[in-house]
């Protein structure tokens, strides 16, 4: 019966999660719209993306996957970028920080202020997420 229950809340907790990303590049030439897991659909801000790109130098426009997915970890305060290398130098360039090692609540919030449409915050259902050495996503 547990195992019911938690796969249906799983299931719930996971249909927000993007089935696609788009290149920053791929955004700024129309690609707003993404599909999420429930097969419900994402529009980014146009604004916002143009905003990004004038941090994001150009060379990384192709790179650089969006929605950045941010995932909530069971530790107070410590948020984990679910995503490549490129998201993260993204994210280190747009905070002027390092944020390969997490991030914390006010980094989310300042991100948050300004790239509403850019961000999907999930929670991980383990305090210290797994992740998949090859191409950096936490599963």
């Amino acid at each position: 019966m547990i195992d019911k229950i938690f796969e249906i809340g799983l299931k719930n907790f996971l249909s927000f999660y993007p089935q696609e990303f788009v290149s920053l590049r791929d955004a700024l030439n129309g690609k707003l719209s993404i599909k999420l897991s429930d097969g419900y659909s994402h529009t980014m801000k146009i604004e916002e993306i143009k905003k990004l790109s004038n941090i994001i130098p150009i060379y990384l426009w192709s790179l650089v996957k969006i929605p950045f997915v941010i995932v909530k970890t069971l530790d107070p305060g410590e948020y984990l970028v679910n995503g490549s290398e490129w998201e993260i130098k993204a994210l280190s360039i747009l905070l002027n920080k390092d944020v390969s090692k997490g991030l914390r609540t006010g980094d989310v919030e300042k991100i948050i202020k300004e790239y509403k449409s850019l961000i999907i915050i999930t929670l991980s259902p383990i305090s210290i997420a797994k992740e998949d050495e090859e191409d950096g996503y936490y599963y």
